[in-house]
This record gives structure tokens, sequence and C-alpha cells, in this order.
């Protein structure tokens, strides 16, 4: 990893995150929390610091530290630790030996594809996916309807969770359309893969959402994003 190189760029000490909790609608138990990219001086946003980190051609170094930090933040009653890794930091050569080397055991993660990056070879991202499969890890698909790639290849990958994109979420309770879509994901993904509707922030919302057999879910109204000895000091 070039770190050094990272470091230059974007002070790593400085890289933290805050969580956010994924709840069982019907039962409001947390089952895990998502790790969100924070600068702790405040001096960028996540979206600085992701563009300073692919300017500088270093996305995919400042993915793997994240996910470092990440796993020696939270405690081993995390539930599932989600996080987010762009596909192409799957692909490259050495992440199963960071994933090996560097992760605080224990902590049971989800690693969460987003959709909006384009993946150049499924084939690899396949075996990878079955070999952190066999480590345990879980694999949830992000922002699920507004991505480069068809169903086929992300079923294939066979993940334990689908995050559906907050568009979808919002005004769920008027949004004809929005409903069947729904329920139409409740139908396909009926099984061994879990639905997480993202962005939950109306009562109204969570309650068709529920209705409609959507068991998982996050957003302002469920939890906010904290630090996690905040999130502990609440539980």
């Amino acid at each position: 990893m070039n770190s050094k190189y990272l470091e230059s760029i974007l002070n790593i000490d400085l890289i933290t995150h805050w969580y956010q909790p994924i709840l069982n609608l019907n039962t409001r138990e947390i089952i895990g929390y998502e790790a969100l990219l924070r600068y702790s001086n405040g001096k960028f946003s996540p979206e600085n610091i992701f563009n300073k980190a692919k300017t500088a051609g270093l996305l995919n170094e400042l993915d793997l530290q994240s996910l470092i930090i990440a796993s020696k933040q939270v405690s081993s009653d995390v539930g599932v630790l989600f996080i987010n890794v762009f596909p192409s930091t799957l692909l490259k050569e050495d992440f199963l030996y960071v994933y090996d080397k560097c992760l605080v055991k224990g902590i049971p993660l989800a690693i969460e594809l987003s959709e909006n990056e384009p993946v150049k070879d499924w084939t690899t991202l396949k075996k990878i996916v079955k070999e952190l499969k066999a480590r345990q890890v879980k694999i949830a698909v992000d922002d699920l309807g507004i991505g480069y790639s068809s169903f086929q290849h992300w079923i294939e990958l066979e993940p334990e969770f689908v995050k559906v994109d907050r568009y979808f979420t919002a005004n769920l309770s008027t949004h004809m359309l929005k409903q069947k879509i729904i329920k139409s994901l409740v139908e396909l993904f009926h099984g061994s893969t879990q639905l997480i509707l993202e962005g939950i922030e109306r009562p109204e919302d969570l309650k068709t959402a529920v209705e409609m057999g959507i068991n998982y879910g996050q957003g302002f109204l469920l939890g906010k994003p904290k630090p996690w000895k905040n999130q502990c000091e609440d539980k």
C-alpha cells in the first residue's frame, strides 16, 4: 500500500468515521452500523476527501485505509460493521493480503459494493467475493437502482444485503410507482438476501416500508451518524 503518498495528500491520522445504526424495522433492534468517512478537524467533507484521493490516483489506497481504521475503532458488539468499498479496490492484487494482515479480527463485516462504479472484471470480482465469504464477510450491494450494472451481475454475487437508495424512500407513503418498485424488490429478494431501505426520515414512509415487507432500514428518523464513542453511550 502506498500509505506514505496518501499521507502527503491527506493526514491519515485525521481520517475517522461516524457510525449510523441499521435497525430491524419490526423490533427496532440495532443489527449493525454503517461506517461513514469523516475528517476529524472538519477541514474536508467526505466528498472532498474522495476527490483529493481520486485526483492523486489513491482512491483504492484511501478505501483500504478507511477499512482498516474502521475495524480498529469499533468493538466486537457492533453487530455487523457495514462499510463502503469500491469494486475496483477489491480487484487490487493485494486486497486479500491487506485484509488478512491489517484488519482487526473478530469484527463481523459487511462490505458494501456500490453500483455507482462500473465493474471492469466481473469474473475476478466474483472470485474475490467468494474468498471474502469464506472469511465470513458478508456482501451488501449499495445504492441499488442508480448505478451502471444489471441485476444479473449483482444477483450472481449472492449478496446477503441489498441497500435500496434513499431516492425510493422519499415520499414512499404517497408515491405509487415507488411502492410498486419496492414491492417488486421485496418479491425478487425474498429469501436469503435482506433489503435495507436507506434514508428513512419520515414516520409515514417508515410505516409504509414495514407494511410492504421491508425488514431493515437506516436514516435520521432511526438514528443519526455519530462517533463510535457516542453510539456506545447511547446503547
